[in-house]
């Protein structure tokens, strides 16, 4: 089985791609855990928690990809349900792996 849940932040502006009836949206969602160090949440000097960020490519196509370009934006909270696709690519004579989530559900936060 292959399924992700995340929940984050769009950490820019949604993007289009391809053509409105075979088209899609994607984004760059942030995830963040907080950093744990001897069993105690660790804090910078202001106070704050350290977190450990990770950034996620998400793609959603259709009437979800709609949904998201039309009604989201940077900064918003989402929990994304879809699946890790990996793929592979080459151009001028290097190769450049990818890996990205196809989104099956997303909930707006």
């Amino acid at each position: 089985m292959n399924k992700v849940f995340l929940s984050g932040r769009i950490t820019a502006d949604v993007s289009r791609f391809g053509t409105d009836s075979k088209g899609g949206v994607m984004f760059t969602l942030v995830t963040s855990k907080p950093v744990i160090k001897d069993g105690k949440v660790q804090k910078d000097e202001n106070g704050y928690t350290e977190t450990y960020d990770q950034f996620h490519t998400i793609k959603a196509f259709g009437g979800l990809g709609k949904a998201i370009a039309n009604n989201k934006h940077k900064g918003d909270k989402l929990l994304v349900t879809g699946e890790i696709r990996y793929s592979r690519n080459e151009r001028d004579g290097k190769t450049y792996y990818n890996t990205e989530i196809v989104a099956d559900e997303i909930e707006f936060i």
